[in-house]
């Protein structure tokens, strides 16, 4: 069984947009907080769409308009195996995953033999 094993999470990000768009569905969004400020821009390209759309408001139906998009996902299982690694549970082959250091676990952190151990189910092997 792996140590300190943590069951997987569901999470949720929200996202923060400020945007400008024409009305036809074009546009340009640039990333901010809940307050429309937008976050420091790495390229100056972007710098310099930003200063367009706030320089020519009339070219856009919805100028400054704050956008919230809500993403969710799943943290996988993980656990630390016996060598120190930490491992992420998920399927990576039948139900089961592999640790670098070679040690096989099932999506509750239980230790498995490796895959070429594996007994076949007899019930299988008619439809093969």
């Amino acid at each position: 069984m792996l140590k300190n094993y943590v069951g997987r999470e569901y999470k949720e990000e929200v996202h923060f947009s400020l945007e400008f768009t024409d009305g036809e569905g074009s546009g340009y969004s640039f990333p901010c907080d809940q307050a429309g400020n937008v976050f420091p821009l790495e390229y100056q390209c972007a710098r310099d769409n930003l200063q367009y759309c706030l320089d020519h408001p009339e070219e856009f139906v919805d100028w400054k308009r704050v956008e919230r998009e809500v993403r969710k996902y799943t943290e996988p299982a993980h656990g630390t195996c016996s060598c120190g690694r930490e491992v992420y549970l998920w399927d990576q082959y039948y139900g089961a995953c592999e640790c670098e250091c070679g040690k096989w676990y099932n999506l509750f952190g239980q230790e498995l033999l490796p895959p070429d151990q594996w007994e076949l189910d007899p019930a299988e092997e008619e439809y093969w």
